[in-house]
């Protein structure tokens, strides 16, 4: 009889052992699916995070040529600061009829509505007249922004990683008006083609490559690069004494 009461409760003890371990897998819950982000979503949420930007660093290249900024001049390169809304300091190269098409180096200071400029030869600031230098950089996150605002034929895929952080890339196509932040004399019915890189976690745009016409001298597949870093640092500009 001990034997065949043991049997029983070795039998029980089964029973319930098998009856918890089919309620525990039962009740293990359902992965949540990773939610699908859009290229859309990309794009609406980059242009928030320009547009909420204090200040960035921004450095401007052209891969090959330059732009037509006036004065007989070709900008081949800029590096400075936005300080924004409406301030922005920079070091631009350029190449000028002037001196024989060698490169110079300007400083330039844009502070609202005025540009100052002087060149490394003569270091003498001029106090430029609104409009005379063909791009305005005191709104170039705005500019970038309204530009993804308007994009079409949009395309997404993974960027690799920049500056140390993963990074989207956006591509498609808008009008060179888009952009008549950075360069108030965009041509009307020209067309650019963007490529945006843009932070996986912070949505901030780290990089935009621009192919097409920007001003009436650009050759059709001209191509500039935008780089942007140093986001929201503490920044100072004022004009020179």
């Amino acid at each position: 009889m001990r034997a065949v009461s043991q049997i029983r409760a070795t039998a029980v003890t089964l029973a319930v052992a098998a009856a918890l371990l089919a309620v525990s897998c039962g009740s293990e819950p359902t992965p949540t699916p990773t939610p699908t982000i859009t290229a859309e979503d990309v794009r609406d949420r980059a242009a928030d995070a320009l547009r909420d930007l204090s200040t960035v660093h921004f450095r401007v290249t052209h891969e090959e040529g330059g732009t037509d900024i006036g004065f007989s001049s070709k900008l081949t390169e800029a590096e400075g600061d936005g300080l924004f809304p409406d301030k922005a300091s920079l070091v631009a190269k350029a190449t000028t009829a002037f001196f024989g098409d060698a490169t110079v180096e300007l400083d330039v200071v844009q502070y609202g509505e005025t540009t100052y400029l002087r060149d490394r030869i003569s270091m003498v600031w001029q106090d430029l007249p609104q409009g005379t230098l063909a791009i305005n950089f005191v709104n170039i996150n705005g500019s970038i922004a309204d530009a993804l605002a308007s994009i079409g034929e949009l395309g997404l895929a993974d960027g690799g990683a920049l500056q140390g952080a993963p990074v989207h890339k956006l591509t498609g196509t808008t009008p060179s008006t888009s952009m008549r932040g950075l360069v108030p004399g965009a041509p009307e019915g020209g067309t650019l083609h963007m490529e945006v890189w843009i932070g996986q976690e912070d949505n901030l745009v780290r990089k935009v490559r621009l192919t097409g016409p920007l001003v009436d001298a650009d050759p059709p597949d001209i191509t500039r690069v935008l780089e942007l870093s140093r986001f929201d640092e503490p920044v100072s500009i004022e004009p020179p004494a």
